[in-house]
């Protein structure tokens, strides 16, 4: 029978990838060795763990002071609470906060794996899909692999309004751990894009990244990051490469979500996954323990990015969300560069 902490192999719209849930309570949804046209684009995805600074001063204990700020997932802090999966066809309602009838008991009940042929306006897609209970919340995580060689991760919040604070705004913070291994690992850069100035040539500008860092998005230069490989080329003599592009539609607060990428190297599989990230309610650890260290520019190193994609919610406990939270969906792309030959068309569903 299946179980928490297998490995289920699914493919779709050229894509092979593993899908995992590690723990019943935890981190939530996993991605593992998602190849497209058969060659390795992500050793591992995952999104482990939020951060939910609150408005404040609020009316009750919720979260908890003096930092009224959740950390969410794995290793839960500040009064937060471990995904916890529900089984598919869970109502999108407090039901499943007040009530176990809806858990998960085996992985496969938790997930959904969707394939679609595409058509004339969208390419095949393979979708991995989850729901998991956070305290009162809902999290949907879902990962969307594309036959043009494109994923999706994204984030849904649901479930109902805080009891103990329904009118207090705050920030759902999410956070993307992503192994990008292109081609293969271990010689792999990773560099900055900046859009400087209209001129045609000079006006764009990629810089690599020489050491282990936090970075910050910059909606005026229109920046993303990418892990280009030194050695595998397409058939264009063209360096193999992802770019990751988010959403610029809240900036970090400073204080308990700091940044927006941070640039890493591989560890190990069983450390440095979150678990050890926000003890003290902050992303804090990500930089100090984390992003530390040289990266080599010359052979390549084995790069991992951290990511955070985040949503202010004003809520609207007097009109859509008093009985519950239709799902609000936050997501970002992964892409192809020169990485994958479409000549014949997007890939087929498979």
């Amino acid at each position: 029978m299946a179980k928490y902490g297998d490995y289920h192999l699914v493919s779709g719209a050229g894509w092979s990838v593993y899908w995992r849930i590690p723990d019943f309570k935890g981190g939530g949804l996993e991605v593992w060795w998602a190849d497209f046209q058969n060659k390795r684009v992500l050793w591992r995805g995952s999104s482990p763990f939020a951060i939910v600074p609150y408005h404040r001063p609020h009316p009750g204990n919720e979260p908890p002071g003096p930092e009224h700020s959740y950390k969410d997932g794995v290793n839960e802090q500040c009064g937060g609470a471990a995904f916890r999966s529900l089984r598919h066809g869970a109502p999108n309602s407090g039901a499943p906060w007040k009530s176990a009838a809806w858990d998960a008991g085996v992985d496969t009940d938790a997930v959904v794996v969707k394939t679609d042929g595409g058509d004339d306006f969208h390419a095949a897609t393979l979708t991995i899909t989850a729901k998991f209970q956070c305290g009162w919340y809902q999290y949907v995580q879902s990962w969307e692999f594309d036959g043009n060689g494109v994923i999706h991760p994204r984030v849904a919040m649901g479930g109902q309004l805080n009891p103990f604070a329904p009118a207090t705004a705050h920030i759902h913070n999410f956070y993307f751990r992503l192994d990008l291994d292109i081609d293969g690992f271990q010689s792999d850069v990773c560099e900055e894009f900046d859009h400087n100035t209209l001129n045609d040539p000079g006006g764009d500008q990629w810089t690599l990244i020489k050491k282990q860092s936090k970075r910050q998005a910059q909606l005026k230069t229109a920046r993303k990051w990418r892990v280009r490989d030194l050695v595998s080329q397409n058939a264009q003599a063209q360096p193999r490469g992802y770019e990751v592009e988010l959403p610029q539609t809240a900036a970090p607060d400073g204080k308990y979500s700091t940044g927006d990428l941070w640039v890493t190297v591989y560890r190990g599989d069983n450390v440095q996954q979150g678990a050890d990230v926000g003890a003290d309610c902050t992303d804090s650890a990500l930089e100090s323990l984390y992003a530390v260290g040289p990266l080599d520019t010359t052979s390549g190193s084995d790069i991992v990015l951290w990511a955070c994609i985040r949503a202010h919610h004003e809520p609207r406990g007097k009109g859509e969300e008093l009985d519950h939270l239709p799902y609000h969906y936050e997501e970002f792309t992964i892409s192809p560069r020169d990485f994958a030959d479409l000549s014949g068309g997007p890939a087929p569903p498979r």
